[in-house]
């Protein structure tokens, strides 16, 4: 009866052991996260501040704002994405097959708004 109860105690302690080991990855995975997004916010202002001191034209300083919002939104996409990637990852799930739904997913819509994305990237371009 000890030995069951003993033995029974162990593999709960070992699975608690291993959930805290789980959920200390995905804090630091998290403040990683945090810590990146903070810092691509930061050197973002502080680009755009350099660059806006460099302007005269009010119309170049409303365009550096628009690019540096675009920067900001596509980093934090960027960085959001591989964060919540790794947590899954973290948390057992298998990521391969979600990579490879998201990819084909991502083609399709990539072919139906060509357009979409082509004038996107040409006002991006008129922008600069």
């Amino acid at each position: 009866m000890n030995e069951t109860l003993l033995e029974a105690a162990a593999r709960i302690w070992h699975s608690l052991g291993s959930l805290a080991v789980s959920g200390a990855r995905i804090v630091g995975i998290l403040l990683a996260a945090w810590l990146a997004l903070s810092i691509s916010r930061r050197a973002l202002r502080v680009l755009r501040a350099r660059i806006a001191v460099r302007l005269e034209d009010a119309e170049a300083i409303k365009r550096a704002d628009t690019l540096s919002r675009v920067f900001r939104y596509i980093t934090t996409v960027i960085i959001s994405l591989i964060s919540f990637i790794a947590v899954l990852s973290e948390l057992g799930v298998s990521v391969a097959a979600i990579l490879f739904k998201a990819n084909v997913v991502g083609l399709a819509v990539g072919f139906g708004a060509q357009s979409l994305v082509k004038d996107y990237v040409t006002g991006l371009f008129l922008l600069v």
